[in-house]
C-alpha cells in the first residue's frame, strides 16, 4: 500500500487573524442587536396588551376590587360628570349599556379630560384602582374614538345627510 503524500502544515499569517477578528466583531455586534431588539419588543407590548373588563364584568367579579391595577370600559352615565369648583378633580359614573338600567361604576379623576370624553358614542376604557371607598380611581382615561359612520344624521343638528350644504372652494388662480 502506498502512503498518501503529507499535506504541508499551513501557519497563520496576519491577514487570516485579521479576518477572524473582524468575523467576530460581526457576530458580537449582530448578537447585541438582536438582544436589544428583543428587549424593546419585550419593554413595548405588555402595557399595549393588557386585557379590560367591562363594567359588568368588573362588578360581577370581586377578584378585581382589590385595589390591582386593571382597566375597565364602558360608556359615561349622562350627567353624571362632576367636577370640583376650581379643581381638575372630576367624578363621573359608567356603565356597559346607557340605553338599559344597568350596574354603574363610580370613578374619579384629576386631570384634563380627553376631547373625546364627553361624545354620548364613544366608549372610555379607565385605567387605575378600586379603592375601598368603592371608587375607581383613575390614572389614565383612553377614549376609543366612535365609528365614523355611526350616527351622522345626529350629528349635525338634526339634518340628514342628504341636506347639508356643499362645500364651496374658491377657485384656485
Amino acid at each position: 500500500m502506498a502512503e498518501a503524500d503529507p499535506q504541508p502544515v499551513r501557519l497563520l499569517t496576519d491577514e487570516d487573524e485579521s479576518a477572524r477578528g473582524h468575523r467576530l466583531r460581526f457576530i458580537v455586534l449582530g448578537v447585541a442587536v438582536a438582544v436589544a431588539v428583543g428587549f424593546m419588543v419585550y419593554a413595548a407590548f405588555p402595557s399595549n396588551t393588557q386585557y379590560f373588563l367591562t363594567v359588568d364584568e368588573f362588578l360581577a367579579g370581586e377578584e378585581y376590587q382589590d385595589g390591582q391595577m386593571l382597566r375597565v370600559s364602558g360608556k359615561l352615565v349622562a350627567e353624571s360628570f362632576m367636577r370640583e369648583e376650581g379643581s381638575t378633580q372630576s367624578y363621573f359614573q359608567l356603565t356597559s349599556n346607557v340605553e338599559q338600567a344597568n350596574p354603574q361604576v363610580t370613578a374619579s379623576y384629576v386631570g384634563v379630560m380627553p376631547d373625546l370624553f364627553f361624545n354620548p358614542h364613544s366608549e372610555i376604557v379607565l385605567e387605575g384602582r378600586y379603592t375601598p371607598q368603592e371608587v375607581f380611581e383613575t390614572d389614565h382615561i383612553l377614549v376609543k374614538c366612535p365609528s365614523k359612520y355611526q350616527a351622522l344624521e345626529e350629528t349635525q343638528e338634526g339634518l340628514p345627510y342628504e341636506e347639508y350644504p356643499a362645500l364651496e372652494y374658491p377657485a384656485s388662480g
